[in-house]
């Protein structure tokens, strides 16, 4: 390594120690996640939960080890798909076959959109490809119309009769008609059986509950401290924490791309964090599409915020937005108010929720006409950081994240148009 390189190397050393100092991972349990299941040592310290419409929900979590020094950011869809409105996708590039390409994921939900005439509502990059010509390792198979075999790749899929399934390399897929390859599977019947170390990394991967809903789930990493990234092995346990019988891992790295559409929002959002800053250009992906038109009629309100965890002492500015049955926006039919579920922790002023000094997790309603029409939650913990430590610690990891890439760059990155492509 030469002397350029090592000043970057100690650089981003001194930063992560600066954001370290400005975190402190708060000790919590999350409803979605079986911390007795996750890798060895590891424990879940945060969770915010988040409607997206009918039967998907988003969820973030924050796991870490007892140390505090692995912390690492997930994301997840868990999608019903007995909800009729919903449908998994596959999609690519412009969504035709007419020459191998690649585009962001967000772009790939666009053009799904337009030609098939549904709402993107979720979405998650899928296989490896091809850094050239941006065709897809293995399986891509879209409405019924198969674009590229298998190969040597597991895959996932949907069938004719509408389940989800994760089959080995070399299986038959005449009876899939949305389909796209993995790298690897990592839980078989409900056993992990890819427990290898490997490197840290972004992960992307697709499970497969009991009940047959879908897990599409997404880590950050190579941000160190913020989030470390993960190795197969931990990203299978997590899978199983997740309560996946079956799980597939997908392209990672760089690729890696969750995006949501949460209920009220006009648009399409990536809400994982790409480690190079922006969203990569991928040949395949897997989208979450449903199939229901606004209706007007107002159903309930959707909370919005910056953050819903505070210290004991602070507080947390909310709004809340009318939505339909089917989480579109809806004018909401008269005026309410904001109220706190147990006292006891706190007060509300206005759209502002305002702590007492009592920790815990604490409902706040949203009232009209004397009923109860939204509730969100709020996690109070002294571990949590105050705006000021918050903005400092962002504005530390966007400067460590430059140096990162930049020595990443140099050291190890080949590209073919300027993106980076491990």
């Amino acid at each position: 390594m030469n002397k350029s390189n090592r000043s970057f190397k100690a650089l981003s050393v001194f930063l992560s120690v600066l954001i370290l100092c400005s975190v402190i991972a708060p000790a919590a349990s999350a409803a979605g996640v079986d911390g007795s299941l996750l890798p060895s040592g590891f424990r879940v310290t945060g969770e915010s939960t988040y409607h997206v419409v009918g039967g998907v929900t988003e969820r973030h979590f924050t796991i870490n080890n007892q140390s505090n020094s692995n912390q690492i950011n997930s994301y997840t869809l868990e999608v019903d798909l007995n909800d009729p409105d919903i449908s998994i996708v596959a999609g690519y590039n412009d969504g035709d076959f007419d020459g191998w390409g690649r585009a962001t994921v967000l772009d790939q939900a666009a053009a799904i959109e337009a030609k098939r005439g549904v709402h993107v509502i979720g979405g998650l990059n899928a296989d490896f490809f091809n850094k050239e010509t941006g065709a897809p390792i293995g399986l891509l198979v879209m409405d019924g119309i198969v674009g590229h075999d298998s190969s040597y790749e597991p895959f996932f899929g949907i069938t004719k009769d509408g389940k989800a399934v994760i089959r080995p390399a070399y299986s038959s897929y005449d009876d899939i008609v949305e389909g796209v390859g993995g790298n690897a599977i990592l839980v078989k019947d409900g056993k992990v059986v890819l427990d290898d170390t490997g490197y840290l990394a972004p992960r992307t991967a697709i499970g497969i509950k009991a009940d047959g809903t879908l897990v599409f789930f997404a880590a950050d990493g190579r941000m160190e401290p913020e989030s470390c990234g993960m190795n197969n092995g931990q990203i299978a346990h997590t899978m199983l924490a997740l309560g996946c019988v079956d799980a597939l891992s997908l392209d990672g790295g760089g690729s890696a791309t969750l995006i949501a559409r949460r209920e009220a929002d006009n648009v399409l959002a990536t809400r994982n964090k790409p480690c190079y800053g922006f969203d990569r250009p991928v040949s395949t992906s897997l989208m979450i599409c449903s199939s229901a038109e606004p209706t007007g009629v107002f159903d309930h309100v959707a909370f919005s915020s910056d953050r819903y965890k505070c210290n004991p002492d602070s507080s947390v500015a909310l709004s809340v937005r009318g939505v339909d049955e089917y989480g579109f926006s809806a004018s909401l039919p008269g005026v309410g108010y904001l109220q706190v579920a147990d006292k006891s922790y706190g007060y509300v002023v206005g759209s502002v929720f305002h702590a007492n000094g009592k920790s815990g997790t604490v409902a706040v309603n949203y009232v009209l006409d004397g009923e109860v029409v939204g509730t969100t939650t709020i996690e109070i913990d002294q571990s949590h950081n105050d705006m000021f430590t918050e903005m400092l610690r962002k504005v530390l990891q966007a400067i460590m994240n430059i140096f990162q890439l930049f020595d990443f760059a140099i050291e190890k990155i080949k590209t073919t148009d300027g993106i980076p492509l491990i």
